[in-house]
């Protein structure tokens, strides 16, 4: 993160208390379906906030 890699989905699930990284993965991509994210690589740890 220090580094300019963002959180990966395990560190995510953490932070808001799911212990599944498919709960996670699951509402990274209803916050990308909805235009609040946006990835710039396959992994979540590439996204954005604002959908930029």
């Amino acid at each position: 993160m220090e580094h300019g890699q963002g959180p990966t989905v395990r560190q995510i699930g953490a932070r808001v208390g799911l212990s599944s990284t498919s709960s996670v993965a699951y509402q990274l991509g209803q916050l990308e379906g909805r235009g609040l994210i946006s990835r710039t690589g396959r992994g979540w740890n590439s996204c954005r906030i604002g959908g930029c």
